[in-house]
């Protein structure tokens, strides 16, 4: 009898110790199938490296000050930017930034000549540009649609307050394709974002047209800049008072088109 109790109580013994190695097993390969995905911040939609460069054909159109009797007229002209990253500097806060210079010429069998230099900075949370000692917020992070900021959160910009939300993203990794320019192929990216000025730095009325957009692609940088500022020709008819507007004609107009043509290093 005793045997017989020793020998059950072996078999119950073993079977639990059986079932619970079973569960610990798929206790952990639970554990082990399960991953945390972090959410994507987008810092790669601006990579910031020394020697990174980026060339831009620009399409510039101007229009002439108009009159009662004499439209304005159009004026259009072509050119490249290279903008190229050069050194990393100290900036005037002691931080670590971006020497960004760029250069202008005619057309591609012309000299690049350096137009102007500006200050990159680039870190986790955002992206600034110093230009003309006007430091501007290009982008935050992480990446959201529909995220919104001041773009003059740094500057002492005069139309601006601290709390103004004046810049938006919008098609979160949404393919874009660039504009058609002479001698080179038109490109798809299949992952951009695009930033573009709202509240009150855009305007789009008939007493002024004001905006900017700027499309990023992914692990490529600035691949699209468009600014547009037009001011509506318009005078007051003598015999009844109404206020008349050309179509076509402006106090002052201007429309810039940047389209990434070449980027490096690859």
């Amino acid at each position: 009898m005793f045997r017989m109790l020793s020998t059950l109580n072996q078999c119950f013994n073993a079977r639990h110790f059986a079932f619970a190695a079973a569960a610990l097993g798929l206790s952990l390969t639970g554990c082990k199938d399960t991953v945390e995905v972090l959410p994507d911040s987008g810092t790669d939609y601006y990579p910031v490296a020394v020697g990174n460069f980026w060339v831009y054909a620009v399409a510039d159109t101007t229009w002439s000050l108009a009159s009662q009797s004499t439209p304005s007229v159009r004026t259009a002209s072509a050119f490249q930017f290279k903008e190229t990253i050069t050194e990393i500097i100290t900036d005037a806060a002691g931080q670590k930034a971006y020497r960004l210079v760029r250069a202008k010429r005619l057309t591609p069998a012309d000299a690049w000549r350096n137009d102007s230099v500006f200050i990159l900075s680039a870190n986790s949370k955002f992206v600034t540009l110093n230009r003309n000692n006007a430091r501007t917020l290009e982008l935050v992070f992480p990446v959201k649609e529909g995220r919104s900021w001041n773009f003059n959160a740094f500057n002492n910009n005069s139309n601006d307050t601290i709390t103004a939300e004046t810049r938006q993203y919008s098609r979160i990794g949404q393919p874009f394709t660039s504009r058609v320019v002479a001698g080179n192929p038109v490109i798809t990216y299949p992952a951009t974002i695009t930033t573009e000025n709202t509240g009150t730095a855009n305007q789009n009325t008939l007493l002024k047209i004001l905006n900017y957009q700027q499309v990023f692609a992914k692990k490529v940088g600035p691949v699209h800049r468009r600014r547009r500022y037009l001011l509506p020709f318009n005078y007051t008819d003598s015999r009844n008072g109404n206020q008349i507007y050309i179509p076509g004609s402006y106090f002052s107009a201007s429309v810039r088109h940047e389209t990434l043509i070449d980027y490096g290093p690859r």
